[in-house]
């Protein structure tokens, strides 16, 4: 029997610790909801706003993987947009208002790729039929209200770069004319500049303020210098200012790193500043030139 608008399907899995049986209701494009809990003042749906979720990531059997306090420092931001149709999250918290809260089941292949831009599903997730998105809206703010909260995180981001310093005297003869911090300057070399077109060879390990390691180039990472999109902002300026054999460590503030929204795939915060090492290796020839 067919049951309009939706589908309520019955699972054995909630969106609580304690499980019991739970009503979700199928919307149509594909993904399973159940409100928890909603505000008595609910407005309507209002477009050109934008909201700040918390929200967690759950496997099927309730383990969480992600959440937007530890992962992205309570900064978890979503446009509202009931149209979207390509995020499921955004889709269904753009039906939402300030105060509400519930728990979504996403098929990992459709989570994985719209959330972190991974079309692999990890391992914890890979014999899962679903998962479990908790989710509550925290504040939802217009553009203008919204422009006002970055201002103030831009603030604390600089007030964080300054916390690392001893005094403002030394922190402002760490900035480079570039935007970015030295922490350790390059030893004097006499090698040969990093010229564009170049194929050379790099390592670099970056981190977190706090210490918290975040990537690292596995081994020697080899490209061609000046390309698009193979390195971050920040780390290509460093690169054109280090000689060939040169090592650094840096701090890059957001704009020159994952910006205002973070990176795609959670790991870094909106606003966030990183530390990172590099050193640059020699690659005889170069690529443009051939």
């Amino acid at each position: 029997m067919r049951i309009a608008p939706y589908i309520a399907l019955l699972f054995l899995i909630s969106c609580r610790q304690k499980p019991a049986k739970i009503t979700f209701s199928k919307d149509r494009l594909g993904y399973y909801y159940h409100l928890i809990a909603f505000a008595n003042d609910s407005s309507h749906y209002m477009a050109d706003r934008i909201a700040r979720v918390s929200a967690e990531f759950k496997t099927q059997r309730d383990s969480v993987f992600w959440d937007s306090h530890n992962n992205m420092s309570s900064k978890f931001f979503i446009r509202v947009d009931s149209g979207e149709k390509r995020n499921f999250l955004q889709n269904y918290v753009s039906k939402l208002s300030e105060g509400d809260s519930a728990c979504l089941l996403i098929k990992p292949s459709d989570f994985f790729v719209q959330q972190f831009n991974s079309e692999k599903v990890p391992y914890f997730s890979l014999h899962d039929s679903v998962v479990r998105v908790n989710l509550k809206v925290e504040r939802i703010y217009t553009v203008q209200t919204f422009q006002k909260v970055n201002d103030n995180l831009r603030v604390l981001e600089t007030q964080q770069i300054e916390n690392h310093f001893k005094d403002a005297r030394e922190f402002e003869m760490a900035r480079d004319e570039a935007g970015f911090f030295w922490l350790d300057r390059p030893a004097p070399s006499r090698g040969e500049s990093v010229k564009m077109g170049e194929e050379i060879k790099v390592v670099y390990r970056g981190q977190f303020m706090n210490g918290r390691y975040l990537e690292s180039s596995a081994q020697q990472l080899e490209f061609i210098y000046g390309s698009p999109d193979q390195l971050l902002k920040g780390l290509n300026i460093v690169i054109g200012k280090l000689k060939l054999g040169q090592n650094a460590k840096i701090i890059l503030p957001s704009r020159l790193a994952f910006g205002e929204l973070g990176s795609s795939n959670g790991t870094v915060p909106p606003f966030t500043p990183l530390m990172y090492s590099i050193r640059v290796f020699q690659e005889r020839k170069d690529a443009m030139n051939q």
